[in-house]
């Protein structure tokens, strides 16, 4: 037997130590049940990876507006007082936000936010378009900004334009 043979059965010779302490260090463990756990793996597929990437939302768009519209309300260089996110939701939500009633900033966020999970999501895609690229390109969000300081100002148009 030369060196090189020598060498691979000492290597061997370890592999089966570690694999056999591994092993009865596992005791607990069903060995005979792994390969039902993977077939099972192997035709369902969908149970693989965290739970977010399993959940399909029945109304993307809402779900998307629950979750950026709090971030938008917040900038108070986009709306700067609350009778701007009244507006908004007046506008282009259609929620009938009354401006006579006492509500700190974070309840009139909290009241439009609660009340979006009432809108339609198909009359929404549109908004949603707009929104996604206004959230997503600071360049657009600082000329929205910028005309807000306009007398003329609309959101409506302003969602109009971001969909073109």
């Amino acid at each position: 037997m030369n060196k090189k043979q020598e060498g691979e059965i000492n290597k061997a010779i370890n592999f089966l130590e570690e694999f056999i302490w591994l092993f009865e260090s596992k005791r607990n463990f069903k060995f005979n049940e792994v390969p039902n756990i993977l077939r099972e793996l192997l035709d369902d597929p969908v149970n693989i990876g965290p739970v977010e990437k399993k959940y399909v939302s029945p109304n993307p768009n809402i779900h998307f507006l629950i979750g950026v519209l709090p971030r938008l309300f917040k900038d108070r260089s986009l709306f700067p007082l609350n009778s701007s996110i009244i507006q908004f939701a007046n506008e282009v939500l259609d929620i009938d936000v009354s401006s006579n009633a006492k509500r700190s900033r974070i309840e009139l966020i909290g009241h439009i936010v609660c009340e979006t999970d009432n809108l339609s999501d198909s009359k929404l895609e549109k908004l949603v378009r707009a929104l996604t690229q206004l959230t997503g390109d600071e360049e657009k969000l600082t000329k929205v900004k910028e005309a807000q300081i306009n007398n003329n100002f609309s959101w409506n148009e302003t969602i109009q334009k971001l969909t073109e």
